[in-house]
């Protein structure tokens, strides 16, 4: 069994993916760094060594992993978390995840990401690395879907796969009033749905008129 479960960015070069595998008739999480590079025309390149994790020890390494945030936290070595990295989609669908939150990613966190909506958005290609995936060049604009947004990012399904640390203008409607910002790819989707990526972006910029469209979006219906 080999199914791709997601991937973290962990640097502009180089990407972490997450596999299931099985390995002696157990099964395994394989944590495997992944390289970009322009001699292999940019298409990612498996390191040979990767970590390999059974899924029955994953609460406790994910309990592990939580105390030592929180430890390097308080001792100021590391960032609070500023909003959820998780995108939970269709049982089907394989998540992408920061692997931090991972123990966070094990129930249902779609709640936890802000209010689900179902808005048109256009997005105008800004920024992306000029060494990611994927090697074919980008569009400078797409339409798309908005399904799910808060007052640090949202989660927008578009026809092409933008690479994580991408950045992008935002464009849509919200009543009468246009909402337009920047945001940046800090999740995506491995497998489209439909045709469709899942991309989870975080705003970069908010005028004054965007945060006001924004909270009576996120706020509902009165």
């Amino acid at each position: 069994m080999n199914k791709d479960l997601g991937r973290v960015s962990r640097n502009d070069s180089e990407e972490i993916r997450l596999t299931l595998r099985e390995v002696r008739g157990e099964l395994c999480l394989e944590l495997r760094v992944y390289t970009r590079s322009a001699h292999h025309g940019g298409m990612p390149v498996p390191d040979p060594e990767a970590i390999v994790v059974p899924i029955r020890v994953l609460p406790d390494l994910c309990r592990v992993l939580q105390q030592s945030h929180d430890r390097l936290v308080k001792e100021g070595l590391a960032a609070p978390p500023s909003r959820p990295r998780v995108v939970t989609m269709q049982p089907t669908e394989p998540p992408t995840l920061c692997l931090g939150d991972l123990q966070a990613a094990m129930p249902n966190t779609r709640s936890e990401l802000g209010t689900s909506v179902t808005l048109p958005v256009e997005c105008y290609l800004l920024k992306t690395s000029s060494d990611t995936w994927p090697s074919k060049p980008l569009p400078g604009h797409v339409a798309g879907e908005i399904r799910n947004v808060s007052g640090g990012g949202a989660q927008v399904w578009l026809p092409e796969q933008f690479p994580i640390s991408t950045h992008l203008a935002i464009l849509m409607r919200i009543g009468e009033m246009t909402f337009r910002a920047q945001a940046e790819v800090v999740g995506t989707a491995p497998h489209p749905k439909d045709g469709h990526y899942s991309h989870d972006l975080q705003w970069l910029s908010l005028s004054p008129q965007a945060e006001a469209a924004l909270s009576k979006l996120v706020a509902g219906p009165q």
